[in-house]
């Protein structure tokens, strides 16, 4: 009897430290929302035409940075002083980024689409008086350093992680119209123009606002938190940011 007494208890204790291990390995197994966790919503506008979907945030960083590093090919087709050769190299050298929009899902326009519509904003850009220098080594206004930067009828290119502020436009209210009326935002990336007042480049940590924005726009739905991309045409662009050299 005690024999058996003492496998009860062998067995009790047994199932007593069991349980919980059971237990303990059953939830060390990463849950479904953890892995929710890791998504995020992206807000892509493009013309008219706004897409929010949930895409992994690796995958939204890649795309940013893919259209952040094409930065001198968009510069280039916003230049009216290129010469034809440099404008069709510059559309050569972003066609992977408008691939990437593509085969990700966050337009329903083909790449061709999109190579007429940076045609189309080319032609909406202001001519300059002066040829652009090119990119500066610090911010400023036609190479002339300074806080403040201003532009009007531009192209413009922002690549802000992070960055945090807010779009206000039609896609706000009417989800099948994505032109922007007004978008505003503070972050540490870099914001280029070339248009009406000439180049103007800000640094950040920079403040930036721009009224009337038709283009490609990458950033969180309804308030801008985290990684944001703009490249298009600009109606007004006002900027400021200290300069960082």
């Amino acid at each position: 009897m005690r024999k058996e007494v003492k496998l009860l208890a062998i067995f009790s204790v047994l199932l007593v430290v069991l349980v919980p291990l059971s237990n303990a390995s059953m939830t060390s197994v990463p849950p479904q929302k953890n892995k929710q966790q890791e998504m995020t919503q992206l807000l892509c506008v493009i013309g008219k035409h706004k897409v929010v979907k949930e895409m992994s945030a690796d995958i939204i960083d890649s795309i940013i940075l893919l259209g952040e590093s094409k930065k001198d090919a968009f510069l280039t087709i916003y230049n009216k002083y290129a010469t034809p050769e440099a404008v069709s190299k510059a559309f050569d050298d972003v066609q992977p980024f408008f691939n990437a929009l593509v085969v990700n899902g966050l337009t329903d326009k083909s790449v061709d689409d999109l190579n007429n519509l940076f045609n189309d904003l080319r032609c909406m850009i202001k001519k300059p008086k002066h040829d652009p220098s090119g990119p500066q080594p610090c911010a400023g206004w036609n190479g002339l350093p300074t806080f403040v930067a201003a532009n009007a009828a531009c192209g413009i290119f922002c690549a802000d992680i992070p960055a945090v502020g807010f779009a206000l436009g039609t896609h706000t209210l009417l989800p099948t119209i994505g032109v922007d009326a007004f978008i505003t935002w503070t972050g540490n990336g870099e914001t280029v123009t070339i248009g009406c007042a000439g180049y103007t480049t800000s640094t950040g940590p920079e403040f930036g606002a721009i009224l009337g924005f038709i283009g490609i726009l990458l950033a969180t739905p309804i308030m801008i938190i985290g990684g944001l991309f703009m490249t298009g045409f600009a109606l007004l662009y006002f900027g400021v940011g200290p300069e960082p050299y």
